[in-house]
């Protein structure tokens, strides 16, 4: 503690040593005020003054002595100073401490210690702690119990540990279990820091944080900010009379464990889906010939072996599964006649199969609990798809629309509905994800208008020029100098119509996700394409050129743009400059190239991460209620079946939401991992689910420890002592200190009384 550690702010008995001299500068001051004159009669006083000279010497040093003395201990009064427990046990019967936990209870303490978790080892010690302390009989102890996933409310606050108490303290440890998240280490110490710093009088506190030292916890933070761990430890240390980190994790923790599932597809029915896990090795040990399985609600599991997975590595598992429109109730079936896509909410799961691992390699496993991760999946029965056909023909082959509208087949989860330019005037487009607009021009301002706006709210729109649009109507209807989506003007057509010359496709350097799948598979297939006529174009005036994207162009003298995008409010637009038939290109007789390509758009336009029922740990489970649906009251389900339930608020607090019937429904509550299912009433009674799925963060994975020696070097030393639960028990507190500033104050009045008694004795002696 150093020479200056009994005291709480050492410059303070610095001051009051500097203001020692104030008494002597005073008395040495007063001489000066003295002017010496000689007359007859000063040598009979001077006679008399010789005789009592060393007398009122005497007097006068006792006072300036006692008033420095006064100065002195006034210093040390504001330097709060602090009794030694050797003092204090001879002033009291009893030492007065106050035991502070912090318990982490994250979900790398679920790491097997032999057969049992090590957070049940922790508790364990714990309890055999506290029955120590409980039955000791020379001090009196209390008890406060934070823990990491709940900081801001002890668990136990300042209770005694008495045998009386025991029962009741040592059902609280038995009850408390581990997380499903991270300790945030930071946050916890300063709930810790903000309680020690109000003083008890007469209890010095005791500190003990028990860690398994993971590496994340506690060298993750900037040691030269305010908020650091090693600040805030010294913060804390500096208001207790003994600290210690607790170890209570081993360095051969080993681990394997799903970081991450997620489907890189569309989810709708009627089509394969892949699913796409990710297991990593974190462990120092090869492992060989495991199994991961995969599973949909309660059907029978699929299951892959991983051959190989290095320390450190990551295997990417793959699955395939193909989903089937379920049995709907009568609303659903509605829905599906209006042309909208009612979906299905899925369970998904992957996991690490223990048991393929074996006797010898479930020793690199020792954190089961991260081998399962979820996926809530809401799969479309299909995805509507609007072909607006500009000109339309009694021979199917010779339409416009003739190789879009047979995409829509068994497996790629597409109903497609193809009406003529006078239909689409009156067609509600609500009832549709994709609109593709095919060799057509002019669409009446009212309508034009309707389709902004469904884009805007949004919709997905495919613009497919033929030689049916004239250039000067088309840029009026649909680019209308920026103002509408269009992100190209049409020129003029080029070419050869007698097919003898052509341009081929040139894809941009950043790969469009709708041309992924197809050059991944066949990088030149594009370029084998043959456009015998094309529209040239420009950009919009207007509109900033980062806005809009140009995947594709021709490889004639211009670089013509063949497919523009550009975002319209919510929605998307894509622009080609060539018509959805084959009266000008190769294309969509090169089935190989075109249909990857468009059914990749409409994944695209469609989004594939839309369907994704994804929630962090400890966020929000929002959703969007339309009350002209749904009842506002909205229950919801956790992973332990434990229901709850909220009121949907409007989504702003203006006029024109008050007239709005969607609402928001929020639930905080989401601390564990696993699904949680929400349940939407109908107005006519009947409940939809609607499910999420909350994991584990992939970081409580790695099982890193940090080095006892530099953590104690750099952030616990010098309040802090770091031992196991071993050595917890043979650690015994006696350095307990206990402020004796109100002794102090009254050593001050009576030397200040003693002070003025005598100075007006030996005046009145004088």
């Amino acid at each position: 503690m150093g020479w200056f550690g009994w005291m709480m702010n050492p410059a303070m008995l610095g001051l009051g040593a500097l203001a020692v001299s104030l008494p002597i500068i005073i008395h040495l001051l007063n001489k000066r005020r003295f002017k010496i004159v000689t007359w007859a009669a000063m040598d009979f006083l001077l006679d008399a003054e010789k005789k009592n000279r060393r007398r009122v010497q005497l007097q006068h040093l006792i006072l300036l002595l006692l008033r420095c003395l006064a100065m002195l201990l006034l210093g040390l009064l504001l330097a709060r100073p602090l009794m030694p427990s050797s003092i204090s046990r001879l002033l009291s019967e009893k030492q007065q401490f106050e035991r502070v936990i912090l318990l982490d209870d994250s979900l790398s303490q679920q790491v097997l210690n032999g057969n049992s978790p090590a957070f049940e080892v922790v508790k364990n010690s714990l309890q055999q702690m506290l029955s120590e302390l409980a039955v000791a009989d020379d001090a009196d102890n209390w008890l406060t119990l934070y823990v990491t996933s709940n900081p801001g409310q002890p668990m136990i606050s300042n209770e005694p540990i008495v045998a009386g108490t025991l029962p009741n303290i040592s059902d609280i440890l038995r009850g408390l279990e581990c997380s499903d998240g991270a300790a945030d280490y930071p946050l916890a110490l300063e709930e810790v820091q903000r309680y020690v710093a109000g003083q008890r009088e007469g209890v010095g506190r005791v500190a003990y944080f028990f860690s398994d030292l993971r590496e994340r916890d506690w060298m993750g933070q900037e040691s030269q900010t305010e908020s650091s761990v090693a600040k805030t430890l010294e913060k804390i240390g500096a208001n207790l009379a003994q600290g210690y980190v607790v170890d209570c994790g081993s360095p051969a923790d080993q681990n394997v464990a799903v970081i991450d599932l997620q489907s890189p597809d569309l989810l709708v029915a009627n089509r394969i889906v892949r699913f796409q896990a990710e297991v990593k090795n974190f462990s120092q040990k090869t492992l060989t010939n495991f199994r991961v399985l995969f599973q949909v609600d309660d059907q029978a599991p699929q299951y892959e072996t991983v051959p190989s997975l290095a320390p450190g590595q990551v295997a990417t598992v793959v699955f395939r599964h193909l989903f089937r429109p379920r049995e709907r109730e009568a609303r659903s079936r509605e829905l599906a006649s209006e042309g909208l896509s009612p979906s299905t909410d899925y369970r998904i799961r992957v996991e690490i199969d223990r048991q393929s691992l074996g006797d010898e390699q479930l020793q690199y496993d020792q954190l089961p609990h991260d081998n399962l991760r979820r996926l809530a999946a809401r799969v479309l029965d299909f995805v509507p798809v609007l072909l607006v056909d500009g000109d339309p023909s009694p021979i199917s082959e010779r339409s416009e629309t003739y190789f879009l509208r047979y995409l829509d087949v068994f497996g790629t989860g597409l109903r497609n509905d193809v009406i003529t330019v006078t239909e689409l005037e009156t067609i509600s487009l609500a009832n549709y994800r994709v609109m593709f607009l095919c060799n057509l021009d002019q669409v009446s301002a009212d309508r034009i208008k309707t389709i902004e706006q469904w884009v805007r709210e949004g919709g997905a729109l495919v613009l497919m020029p033929g030689n049916q649009v004239r250039a000067e109507t088309f840029n009026e209807t649909f680019a209308r100098e920026g103002q509408s989506f269009s992100p190209l003007r049409l020129d003029a057509i080029l070419g050869d119509p007698t097919t003898a010359s052509w341009v081929n496709f040139e894809v941009s350097p950043q790969v469009h996700p709708a041309l992924r799948t197809l050059l991944d598979s066949d990088a030149n297939a594009l370029g084998r394409v043959n456009i015998f006529s094309w529209w040239t174009s420009e950009l919009v005036p207007g509109l900033n050129p980062a806005e809009v994207t140009i995947p594709l162009r021709f490889s004639d003298a211009s670089n013509s743009p063949a497919m523009a995008e550009r975002s319209f409010g919510k929605g998307k637009v894509i622009a080609f400059t060539i018509p959805a038939d084959g009266d000008w290109t190769t294309w969509p007789a090169f089935t190989g190239a075109y249909v990857p390509v468009m059914l990749d758009l409409i994944d695209y336009l469609v989004g594939t991460d839309e369907n994704r029922g994804e929630v962090t740990l400890g966020g929000p489970i929002e959703q969007i209620v339309d009350l002209s649906i749904y009842d506002s009251r909205v229950a919801l389900r956790d992973p332990r079946d434990e229901k709850v339930e909220a009121v949907a608020r409007p989504l702003d607090d203006n006029s024109e939401a008050e007239r709005s019937t969607l609402y928001r429904v929020q639930f905080t509550e989401t601390e564990r991992a696993g699904f949680y299912e929400m349940g939407l009433t109908r107005n006519s009674g009947e409940v939809e689910p609607v499910v999420f799925a909350i994991n584990s963060p992939a970081t409580e994975s790695r099982l890193t420890r940090v080095d006892p020696l530099k953590l104690s070097e750099e952030v616990l030393a010098p309040h802090f002592e770091l031992v196991d639960l071993q050595g917890l028990a043979d650690r015994k507190v006696s350095g307990q200190q206990t402020e004796f500033w109100p002794q102090i104050v009254w050593i001050i009045l009576l030397i200040l009384a003693v002070e003025q008694f005598l100075a007006y004795w030996f005046g009145r002696n004088q």
